[in-house]
């Protein structure tokens, strides 16, 4: 993790003072700022948050005095503060496809991986304008009372022979891959996707699918039976598994995803943003956010500072990565504008 001083106010001040002198001495402008007394940082809320809150905000007040303030990190907002120059982020936290089109749209700063150390990240987590922050998987869950022990499905193929009704995401990215791998293709040779075989497997369960629009709804449609197996996220299933509720999964045939860390493009706090995603990224950043919320670590020196109950609810601890297969946030950044009409036309 890059080392981050504190300066005294007295030390500051002089050393403003004698940059100023010896710039105009030299004919030139002073350039040094103060480093900022807040900074806002952009995500999606919830438990995130509240896990970011504890793991990353916390430790960066403490060693930098800088205070983070959150906001909703909406789409439209970063196009706009990008274009005008008016900036109300610092740093904001999306999914990860979203980063890979912001990044295809010049909205986001490149990272300073000399500040950022990728050199223990998972492949392919590091790009050039965003890095992935997190594994999360979108797998396979179960109502405990409608489904015997010993029934569940084991794979997208047999989630997809189920008796009774399921549960699938309505939107083309992570449905349209796992329909493919129910249609036989194996998880490690998704991309590119073949779109037309992906919707006539999807053709074969249209009628007894119920497509939900939100987290919370796939895991309540679980929990209250409206469905009988459901495509969900682990951390929408797993707090309701520990407290009792009739609702079980596995990672077999995983698809991951991720959130990311990025910078719009232009943000004045730039060199402080870069040292607190240095932070967050961090083995010991990231190790104590995956003990707050089971999304697991793409630092894979995070996992050796980790427990084995813990590691266990991780999708990226030893066990559970080699199940499944990270999402192409490239593949959706260059054909999510094709591809997605395409999708909604079928559902409609």
């Amino acid at each position: 993790m890059h080392r981050i001083g504190s300066i005294s106010p007295v030390t500051r001040r002089t050393a403003l003072k004698g940059a100023a002198a010896a710039s105009a001495l030299l004919g030139f402008p002073a350039v040094l700022r103060a480093a900022p007394s807040q900074m806002v940082v952009a995500t999606g809320g919830g438990k995130l948050e509240e896990a970011y809150q504890k793991s990353v905000y916390a430790p960066w007040t403490a060693k930098t005095g800088i205070k983070i303030v959150g906001a909703p990190n909406t789409a439209a907002k970063l196009k706009a503060m990008v274009e005008q120059k008016a900036y109300e982020w610092d740093v904001c936290q999306v999914a990860a496809e979203f980063a890979a089109q912001a990044a295809k749209q010049g909205l986001l700063e490149p990272l300073d991986y000399s500040v950022i150390d990728k050199s223990k990240l998972l492949p392919n987590t590091a790009h050039e304008h965003f890095i992935m922050s997190d594994v999360v998987a979108y797998h396979i869950a179960w109502n405990t009372k409608n489904v015997k022990p010993g029934a569940e499905p084991k794979t997208w193929a047999e989630f997809w022979k189920a008796s009774g009704r399921r549960g699938l995401w309505k939107r083309p990215f992570q449905t349209m891959e796992v329909a493919l791998m129910a249609d036989g293709v194996d998880k490690d040779t998704l991309y590119p996707l073949d779109v037309d075989r992906a919707l006539k497997s999807l053709d074969k369960i249209k009628a007894s699918t119920l497509f939900w629009n939100s987290g919370a709804q796939s895991a309540q449609i679980l929990i209250d039976g409206e469905v009988e197996v459901s495509a969900t996220w682990n951390g929408r299933v797993h707090d309701p598994k520990r407290a009792g509720a009739p609702v079980d999964y596995h990672f077999n045939q995983a698809l991951f995803v991720s959130d990311a860390w990025a910078i719009p493009k232009g943000a004045p706090n730039k060199k402080e943003a870069m040292q607190l995603i240095a932070l967050a990224m961090s083995a010991q950043g990231q190790a104590d956010f995956s003990k707050l919320i089971p999304y697991g670590p793409t630092n894979t020196a995070a996992l050796a500072l980790l427990d084995a109950v813990t590691l266990a609810a991780l999708p990226s601890s030893e066990a559970n990565f080699k199940k499944g297969a990270f999402l192409d946030v490239n593949y959706w950044a260059d054909n999510g504008a094709k591809v997605g009409p395409m999708f909604e036309k079928w559902v409609l």
